[in-house]
């Protein structure tokens, strides 16, 4: 009995110690993509050279689940884990509804430093490339993300940084790919 207790104390440390270690999240979700739309598939035209890169060593972008049949209403279905009629964004110009609980909000309590880079398309139609400010009741920080480089719409050609701190000025790539790698 006593070589039972001694086998397993170090291996409740270990355990301890590898549930300690949070592995990075990263969710990428491309806006209108067909399941054959990259290189390693054959594609005809499109060239995706890291994705090929990527499928080399393993990493294959397989099926995937759209919750609706435009982009709003499936990008609330992957933040929310809800139908899109749930959320209350049926269709392009419907806001998500601020009481929905998101998956930024989810990896923020487990202690993660969460961001939205890209489209965000989820606070209603307020005029195509509606900047998306702190002072936004739709804005991506009211939904669980610290920082957030977003477009509203479609076109945006001046995307804002926001960050719970507040506004930055840079929004160059350099700027978007250090606020990703820090963490």
């Amino acid at each position: 009995m006593k070589n039972l207790v001694l086998f397993f104390i170090p291996l409740l440390f270990t355990i301890n110690s590898l549930s300690a270690a949070k592995p990075n999240v990263v969710l990428v979700m491309a806006d209108d993509q067909g399941w054959g739309q990259m290189g390693y598939m054959n594609h005809p035209v499109l060239k995706t050279p890291h994705l090929d890169e990527m499928s080399k060593n393993g990493l294959r972008f397989g099926p995937f689940y759209a919750g609706g049949p435009v982009c709003s209403p499936t990008r609330a279905t992957v933040l929310t884990g809800r139908t899109h009629d749930r959320t209350g964004v049926f269709d392009h110009g419907y806001a998500l509804r601020n009481q929905e609980k998101t998956l930024g909000q989810a990896m923020k309590r487990a202690g993660y430093a969460t961001g939205h880079f890209g489209k965000w398309h989820l606070k209603g139609l307020r005029g195509p490339g509606a900047p998306i400010f702190r002072d936004d009741s739709h804005h991506p920080g009211t939904f669980g993300f610290d920082e957030w480089l977003s477009v509203t719409n479609f076109f945006d050609r001046k995307p804002h940084h926001e960050s719970q701190k507040g506004r930055l000025r840079n929004t160059q790539a350099t700027r978007r790919k250090s606020l990703l790698m820090k963490h």
